[in-house]
């Protein structure tokens, strides 16, 4: 997730409020995480905010952007790549920035909006989503050639929870402290060895 960043001086309102909910929402308390609290690190009214953004929610979904953007792209693999290697990587790299202290309060506050706006929870996804980037990288050319994949999105789905399981959701709930990179690593390499051995076409 973007690193916070105080505005510059000919920072546009958007900016200055961005970078204001990135300290308020992602780096502070939760009690404190309040559209006051952002127009106040801000500098400007609520007023100006709900100018830029319509609701508490629109401002948070603008956060998760970025959070998928700065993911980054994730090339397929070629014919001559060790599937299961790529495939850890790519796992490790998504847990990583996505159980990262940032990215866990950005989801606990989203979960909070959706509880009380349900129709978030049919709000389109941001394009490149994870899931939606490893499904791509699920149905690439170089993976069917190997393995048997009928439903890409499923099987990433089913790789995300094997990685996550309890531990992800004890951060949900928890504090703002990472998954150790160890058990990200350990979770993540198991979970390839059981998916591949599954999928392979030679079996």
């Amino acid at each position: 997730m973007q690193a916070a960043q105080e505005p510059k001086n000919n920072a546009s309102p958007r900016e200055r409020i961005l970078a204001a909910a990135r300290q308020i929402f992602l780096d502070g308390e939760p009690e404190n995480a309040t559209m006051d609290a952002v127009a106040q690190q801000a500098g400007m009214s609520k007023k100006t905010i709900y100018r830029e953004f319509k609701s508490q929610a629109e401002l948070l979904g603008t956060l998760l952007i970025e959070n998928v953007a700065d993911l980054g792209d994730f090339s397929p693999p070629g014919p001559g790549d060790d599937i299961e290697l790529e495939l850890y990587g790519l796992l490790v790299r998504m847990m990583t920035h996505f159980t990262s202290p940032r990215a866990m309060a950005l989801m606990r506050l989203i979960i909070s909006e959706v509880r009380r706006y349900p129709e978030l929870m049919n709000a389109a996804k941001p394009k490149g989503f994870a899931r939606e980037k490893l499904a791509e990288w699920l149905a690439s050319p170089a993976v069917r050639a190997r393995y048997k994949i009928d439903d890409p999105a499923d099987a990433a789905a089913m790789l995300f929870g094997m990685v996550i399981q309890d531990s992800g959701f004890k951060l949900l709930v928890g504090g703002k402290t990472n998954m150790p990179l160890h058990i990200i690593e350990s979770r993540a390499r198991r979970a390839v060895q059981i998916f591949l051995r599954g999928v392979r076409k030679d079996v």
